[in-house]
């Protein structure tokens, strides 16, 4: 009566599934527990829907208790299995329900009214029933069939809802897991004897499995600690149940260290802390945020002052790599949070600003920052906040500072200055939110926007309005990297019908640093028709050798170059003039506050002068209206 070709390959495929999970490291996260329900679910599901077919095909010797509760248990763990991959579903989508537990009930209550139905059915014989004859479906047979579609349709419509949530890569896997469970249940209709509809579940957590649950994406490749999207969920768990803390520490100078002690010795040195914060803290979670940052998180009752202390006498001595011995400092951070209070967003933030913060500081190992107490850290977290929305609402703002022809006096040319305002309606300079952007990757998207705004600044006519030949526009080290920003540029240009003569590329000395990497950037532009100045001389590693190797036309003497001269004047500011102009280029002067400095300046050679003696950045319409013509 019943075909076992399906399910018998499928259990053993499951059986091994499930042996394997458990026996690896778990994260003891909700998702992965529902990951473990439901394959202990699945489980029941074949092992019950084998006993129970057998029994039925063999109704006639088989007690009619024994013949109702292997069916009873089959559909009651069916439906339990349809209303799990539901729960998975929610788990995913990061869902908790704050404030809609009505909405919790009511998708929940399905589930319990099926199972209740089935129940019932072991004396009302509902779902199924049996008489002389055997095995029969009962009138509410279909309520198996309907509280799954429902639960696969309400996952379906909870992944349309909520998608940006998750990668494409998710998305598309936790659609697909879906479908799968759908096809399966049309299957299992069209053909009962057949028991296939487990295989079709199978699929559905393999896919689960190698998208969500592999325990790899959760484990350190740095020795026995947890990694950075393991903190982010567990952190987020934590703050949903209650008040937390987090003690974390980060290797002091990181990126320095491994030039100095190489790069596998300073990975073998961190898997050997990872070792030792394992083996001294067994019970709590530890993990390895990367470039040399780890964190321990737990509820209150975390006693960071001893652990801080266990881990401060421990670096005081050295750790042996290749026998080596690397000698290391840290910073620590502390972090306790009210969960009403902050979403996990913040606290990352504040966390990454701290461990900033803390990695840089000068004084002995084992400084602490409180996220409690600092205030810079919390600044940084705002900047950054404003700086994502002026990008995502296209609202960063350009200044323009004149730039002065030393010998006519006259306006020849402007600097573009990004601004960015802040929820309290405050300007912020580029001093501030330009490090910020470079580190957490925004830097790309805020220079095209400034490179747009300037763009559409000439395409208005505002070049001649003012009198100006050109516009200078910072090019940060980051963008230097970006590969296809000569074809982006371009593009721009053309969009707005501008030259490439009228913007010239300022061009900072710590862009060149990867000096190939420049060379080929600044050729690509050079070949679309861009000009160059370099930009913050002397601020940097200078080099008169490097600097003739590339196709500036200007050089721009960092304020702080100008302010040393006046400071002690001496000859080498004067040479130094003296040798670009022999070289063909130009030399601006920035900082110029008084009538002194640019006289000055332009006695030892400078051609452009910049600073508040001549004006402050001015917002577009003040410029346009202070030098129109």
């Amino acid at each position: 009566m019943w075909n076992y070709n399906f399910v018998l390959p499928s259990f053993a495929i499951l059986l091994i599934l499930l042996v394997y999970y458990v026996s690896r490291p778990q994260v003891s996260i909700r998702i992965n527990r529902t990951f473990i329900v439901l394959l202990l679910i699945d489980c029941l599901v074949i092992i019950f829907d084998i006993l129970s077919s057998e029994a039925d095909s063999n109704a006639q010797i088989v007690p009619l208790l024994a013949l109702k509760l292997l069916n009873y248990f089959y559909f009651a763990f069916f439906i339990a299995r349809s209303f799990w991959f539901y729960l998975y579903t929610v788990n995913i989508l990061h869902m908790q329900f704050h404030g809609l537990k009505g909405i919790k009930v009511v998708f929940g209550a399905v589930f319990v009214l099926a199972e209740l139905i089935t129940f019932m059915s072991l004396f009302t014989g509902d779902v199924f029933y049996f008489d002389a004859a055997g095995y029969h479906p009962g009138p509410s047979y279909n309520i198996i069939y309907v509280s799954f579609v429902f639960y696969i349709f309400l996952s379906l419509l909870l992944l349309w809802f909520y998608s940006e949530r998750l990668t494409r890569y998710e998305l598309i896997s936790a659609v697909a897991y879906n479908l799968i469970l759908i096809a399966g249940n049309i299957v299992r209709f069209l053909m009962p004897q057949y028991l296939v509809m487990n295989t079709f579940c199978l699929m559905a957590i393999l896919i689960i499995y190698l998208t969500f649950q592999n325990p790899d994406l959760y484990t350190s490749d740095r020795g026995p600690t947890l990694n950075q999207k393991a903190f982010r969920i567990m952190l987020e768990e934590a703050r949903d149940q209650g008040p937390f803390r987090v003690l974390a520490f980060v290797l002091r100078n990181y990126n320095d260290e491994r030039e100095i002690y190489g790069y596998n010795q300073m990975d073998q040195g961190i898997t050997l802390i990872s070792e030792f914060l394992a083996r001294t803290f067994p019970k709590d979670h530890i993990f390895y945020l990367r470039n040399g940052c780890f964190a321990i998180l737990g509820d209150t009752t975390l006693d960071w002052t001893g652990m801080q202390e266990t881990i401060q006498e421990r670096f005081q001595k050295p750790w042996t790599a290749d026998e080596a011995d690397l000698f290391l400092n840290v910073g620590f951070v502390r972090i306790s949070s009210d969960a009403d209070h902050e979403d996990v967003d913040t606290i990352l933030d504040r966390l990454l600003a701290a461990f900033s913060e803390a990695g840089k500081k000068i004084g002995a190992s084992g400084i602490l920052i409180d996220l409690d107490q600092i205030h810079e850290v919390d600044r940084n977290v705002d900047v950054k906040r404003a700086l994502e929305h002026a990008i995502d609402t296209d609202q960063v703002e350009i200044y323009l500072q004149p730039l002065i022809e030393s010998e006519s006096g006259s306006m020849i040319g402007a600097e573009v200055l990004a601004r960015i305002t802040n929820e309290d309606g405050r300007v912020l300079s580029p001093a501030v939110f330009i490090p910020i952007a470079e580190q957490n990757g925004q830097i790309n998207r805020l220079g095209a926007q400034v490179f747009e705004k300037a763009c559409r600044f000439i395409s208005e006519g505002n070049l001649e309005k003012t009198g100006l030949s050109w516009l200078n526009v910072n090019l940060s080290p980051i963008q230097c990297m970006k590969k296809d920003l000569s074809a982006e540029f371009s593009e721009i240009l053309e969009k707005y019908y501008v030259r490439a003569d009228q913007i010239h590329l300022e061009i900072t000395e710590a862009s060149m640093i990867d000096l190939s990497m420049l060379q080929k950037q600044i050729a690509t532009l050079k070949t679309n028709g861009f000009q160059f100045a370099l930009d913050d001389y002397g601020s940097g590693y200078s080099n008169l050798t490097r600097v003739k190797h590339y196709p500036f036309i200007n050089i721009k003497l960092d304020m702080e170059v100008v302010w040393d001269y006046f400071r002690e004047k001496d000859v080498l500011l004067p040479a130094i003039v003296t040798a670009f102009k022999q070289l063909q280029l130009s030399i601006t002067a920035e900082g110029i506050e008084t009538k002194d400095m640019a006289e000055a300046m332009k006695e030892i050679g400078c051609d452009f002068l910049q600073g508040y003696y001549f004006s402050k950045p001015l917002p577009i319409p003040e410029f346009v209206e202070k030098y129109g013509k």
